[in-house]
């Protein structure tokens, strides 16, 4: 027999704030579309890849298949799991699609430290 999730209001509530966010903070496009219809439906895997689990000791959200490393940084509180987002940004967004408090940060795109800095070669006087 197969187990049908039966999320509450609030669970919904938080795949509905990830999925917000992570549109937002990340990049890519993915088919979200179906989302409502599959949680309205009881699938434990949601569209794109969202695994849920409805017992409430879990996060609601237990896996997500195409961003083991967004999911990570929200759930797992690795902060180095994105290079690009600050650890302050972290605490923020998981507030956010945990809780509901407060609203997304301003996504400010920056791109990942460089592993090694350049050198600049200036032409000397002859």
């Amino acid at each position: 027999m197969h187990h049908q999730t039966s999320l509450t209001e609030s669970q919904k509530g938080v795949v509905r704030r990830y999925v917000e966010v992570w549109r937002r903070w990340r990049p890519g496009i993915r088919g979200f579309a179906e989302l409502e219809r599959d949680m309205e439906n009881g699938a434990k895997v949601l569209a794109d890849g969202i695994t849920v689990d409805d017992r409430s000791e879990l996060p609601v959200i237990v896996a997500d298949a195409r961003d083991h490393r967004f999911y990570a940084a929200i759930f797992d509180y690795d902060d180095d799991a994105i290079d690009d987002i600050t650890s302050e940004e972290l605490d923020q967004l998981r507030q956010y699609i945990v809780f509901g408090n407060g609203v997304i940060p301003i996504r400010k795109w920056r791109r990942p430290k460089p592993k090694i800095e350049a050198i600049v070669l200036t032409p000397s006087a002859a």
